[in-house]
């Protein structure tokens, strides 16, 4: 009986010896070999990256993108017009989602804060003696677009501006 026992306790112990094997084997965490930077996560294999961030390990700064000088015109419609002029982003912030966007509305003194909230997009806001806009942007490849408003004195307008780099 002893070796009956014996026997059948082996082979209990080879099957679930063989099926913690086959299991671990089958459910393997691919997130063991994987470093997501920046605090980002990873899941199933894909790091996930927080706002500010993208990359497959989300180690590139998604404001780099941005920091270029682009040569475009804005049209508003109150007053209807059309200006050409260059904008240009600059980093003077330690945040990773901000920027500073310089020479808006072709004056050298209007400048935005910008804040990234996507890989491509952003928002902004600034203000320049009574004159005060805000509104977005997008980076479509190398063309920037965006829309916003201009507050001045009690009047408002709508614009839209169109660069590239």
């Amino acid at each position: 009986m002893k070796p009956i026992r014996n026997i059948l306790l082996t082979a209990l112990l080879t099957i679930v010896g063989f099926s913690s094997l086959i299991y671990t084997a089958c459910h393997k965490d691919k997130c063991v070999n994987v470093t997501c930077l920046n605090l980002g996560r990873c899941d199933n294999g894909v790091c996930y990256c927080p706002v500010g961030y993208e990359g497959l390990r989300c180690d590139t700064l998604s404001r780099n993108k941005f920091i270029y000088r682009f040569n475009g015109g804005d049209s508003c419609h109150v007053p209807l017009k059309y200006s050409q002029y260059h904008i240009t982003f600059v980093t003077n912030t330690g945040k990773p989602t901000e920027m500073v966007m310089k020479n808006f509305l072709n004056n050298q003194d209007d400048s935005a804060f910008c804040t990234i909230w996507a890989t491509d997009s952003f928002s902004f806001e600034g203000s320049n003696n009574s004159t005060t806009y805000n509104g977005i942007g997008k980076l479509y490849h190398d063309t920037l677009k965006m829309h916003y408003t201009v507050y001045f004195d009690t009047t408002n307008y709508g614009c839209v501006y169109i660069g590239g780099r």
